[in-house]
């Protein structure tokens, strides 16, 4: 009888296995088939780009911008159509075309795909035409060279603009051409190239000076497309071995203004401006170092930010002039917002290293006598100071031997580079102050 019951019990526990195993089968086919069910198929095509506009027409290149299309999921890409024929793709809602024919008109149209390889209506045409071919002619003015190009800087771009180009390796290589014809005083071939680079060069007459003294102004064009900078060549310079940049014209107050006025009254060598604020893109300068200048945190230099990039025109002319005047001495004029524990002027030559000759103290020396309410601080002296010291700076690296200006400090020094970071109210806020460093750089140089 015993066996018998547990004979029963085992085909019950055989039954009631099977019988999970059938319902954990049904289960799973129900789940699987319910997945199959649920799965979304994206048939809808993104809506059509709207707003399409060129802006920045030159003779060779235009912005195109337009309106992000929408979708149920996400636009993934736009492409670009020129004369009804593909041309390119582009991630966002803009694209800056070159390498167009001057005096020529293009028809322009954009649609929008998503993910799915759904694709937008081609959005309304825009017709533009590129501007008339550019005649490559030196040009000529007079008058007050600080006024002349206080007007040049009145028109850089600000933060956020976006209108600075990065330049390609042609770009750099075709504007060493130009540098180098200009030192040569080959000016008819530094014209014939400028051209090519959107820009021209102006043979300027300083009337207002005794004697009168000539200029060659390397300038973008009024209406310009790269927005490189200004670059001033003296004819017949009283210092030739005196080289002034203003970097950060804009971000730097004053400081674009201050070189002119500088630069003119001492006659050097040669003036750098920048031609667009520091923080004019968002895109990041792939050279080492970080700032608050362009946000409240510290983040990577932007591309547009020139010290800080060695792609970039105010490089290829430093170290053009560099190579080719052998006791060439630049000095970089900027202006930092002083903290209690600052001082008025920090003085550098890009490293902490003392050169043999040694401008930078030369140089304080001198503003202190044209201002003993002046205090400083010099990183080669005062070893543990750090604060703007420029170590970073792709001009001064170079300038001080690195093997890679981007990545890679100097371990040496030149002496050839100053770096001079000023208070505002002192040395930078008007003519009086101007002309304090105006008569100390005339006592060193």
């Amino acid at each position: 009888m015993d066996t018998i019951v547990k004979r029963k019990c085992i085909v019950h526990a055989e039954i009631l296995f099977w019988s999970v195993m059938l319902v954990f089968v049904v289960l799973s086919c129900t789940s699987d088939n319910d997945n199959e069910e649920t799965t979304i198929v994206d048939t809808e095509a993104p809506t059509k780009p709207s707003g399409l506009v060129a802006e920045d027409v030159t003779q060779t290149s235009l912005y195109l911008f337009w309106d992000p299309a929408t979708d149920n999921v996400k636009v993934k890409n736009y492409s670009l159509y020129q004369d009804n024929e593909y041309l390119v793709g582009s991630g966002k809602a803009s694209y800056y075309l070159e390498g167009l024919v001057p005096g020529t008109n293009y028809t322009y149209q954009v649609l929008a795909t998503d993910a799915a390889g759904n694709s937008s209506e081609l959005s309304s045409p825009v017709n533009v035409n590129t501007l008339d071919p550019l005649k490559a002619e030196l040009q000529y003015a007079s008058g007050n060279l600080e006024e002349y190009l206080g007007n040049l800087l009145d028109m850089v771009p600000g933060i956020s603009a976006n209108k600075y180009r990065v330049p390609s390796e042609n770009d750099l290589d075709r504007w060493g051409g130009i540098i180098d014809a200009i030192l040569d005083e080959n000016i008819t071939a530094a014209v014939d190239e400028a051209v090519y680079m959107n820009y021209q060069i102006v043979e300027f007459t300083d009337t207002y000076s005794t004697p009168n003294q000539v200029y060659y102004i390397l300038k973008e064009y009024n209406v310009q497309s790269n927005y490189w900078g200004t670059y001033v060549f003296s004819k017949t310079p009283k210092r030739e071995n005196l080289v002034l940049a203003a970097p950060h014209v804009l971000h730097d107050q004053k400081t674009g203004y201050q070189a002119a006025y500088v630069f003119r009254r001492n006659v050097g060598k040669a003036l750098f401006l920048s031609g667009a604020h520091r923080c004019d893109t968002d895109e990041p300068s792939s050279c080492d170092g970080t700032t608050k200048s362009c946000s409240s945190y510290f983040g990577a230099y932007r591309i547009s930010d020139m010290p800080h990039n060695v792609n970039s025109m105010l490089q290829v002319t430093t170290e053009n002039l560099y190579d080719a005047l052998p006791n060439s001495v630049f000095v970089q004029l900027h202006g930092f917002g002083k903290e209690s524990t600052d001082p008025y002027v920090i003085l550098s030559n890009g490293t902490d290293k003392t050169p043999a000759k040694d401008y930078v103290a030369e140089l304080r020396d001198a503003l202190y006598e044209e201002d003993n309410t002046l205090t400083f601080k010099i990183p080669h002296i005062d070893i543990n100071w750090t604060r703007y010291a420029a170590f970073d700076n792709t001009q001064g690296r170079y300038i001080n031997g690195s093997a890679s200006p981007c990545s890679v400090p100097a371990t040496g020094t030149t002496g050839r580079f100053v770096h001079m970071e000023q208070e505002r109210s002192k040395l930078r806020e008007d003519e009086s102050g101007w002309l304090k460093v105006s008569n100390a750089l005339g006592k060193v140089f």
